[in-house]
């Protein structure tokens, strides 16, 4: 499971809570199903969009795809990789 640090505004973050325990219950996990919901829906209605648009062959330009980005980033390597490695940076 990945976990995903965003910064809301102080009334959207109230309004958040506030809607997803009303929805999802006052237990633990209740913000976190409400998240998965909501990027979900997101993403899907943005998708739509762009899919009938783009030609299937056509590749995605690197700097949208994130995870492209993270494997262009040394930073991110995999802690396996610096292990094996002795150094940060993916071996080629």
């Amino acid at each position: 499971m990945a976990e995903l640090k965003v910064y809301l505004s102080e009334e959207l973050d109230k309004r958040f809570r506030m809607l997803a325990m009303e929805i999802y219950g006052y237990g633990r996990g209740s913000l976190s199903e409400a998240a998965v919901d909501a990027l979900t829906k997101w993403c899907e209605r943005h998708e739509g969009g762009k899919l009938d648009q783009l030609p299937k062959e056509a590749p995605s330009p690197s700097n949208s795809d994130p995870v492209s980005r993270a494997e262009e980033r040394p930073s991110v390597a995999s802690s396996e990789n610096r292990e094996n490695s002795g150094s940060a940076l993916p071996l080629s």
